[in-house]
């Protein structure tokens, strides 16, 4: 069908592509808003925050919350801005993950019948 001269699957591409640049811009925002934490004193603010919102601290969710602010030193705050926080793999975990992925993918491409040269 068409509307105006455009195509339905145009205006859903269109769509798609609106809502795909939308999720970009909430992640620039929220990378700029962890760089704004850097030299703050994150720990206290969290404090305040859970004060401010009459949360018991002994409890579960503000208590890890609490715990995770605990460790955001300026340079954890910088790789989380960046999107490369590590996440703690241990090598072996990581092989694990890449073998999985590699036998995944050749299945795949095998199923496709695409080669490599």
């Amino acid at each position: 069908m068409t509307r105006h001269g455009v195509t339905d699957s145009r205006i859903g591409l269109r769509t798609i592509a609106l809502f795909e640049a939308a999720k970009g811009l909430v992640v620039l925002l929220a990378g700029s808003g962890l760089l704004l934490l850097v030299h703050r004193d994150v720990q206290a603010m969290a404090e305040q925050l859970v004060s401010h919102l009459h949360l018991d601290p002994a409890k579960r969710y503000p208590r890890i919350f609490l715990h995770i602010v605990t460790g955001a030193t300026p340079a954890r705050l910088r790789l989380l801005a960046l999107g490369a926080l590590p996440s703690g793999n241990s090598p072996d975990e990581f092989a694990a993950f890449i073998k999985a992925e590699t036998e995944k993918w050749a299945k795949v491409a095998k199923a496709a019948h695409i080669r490599l040269d």
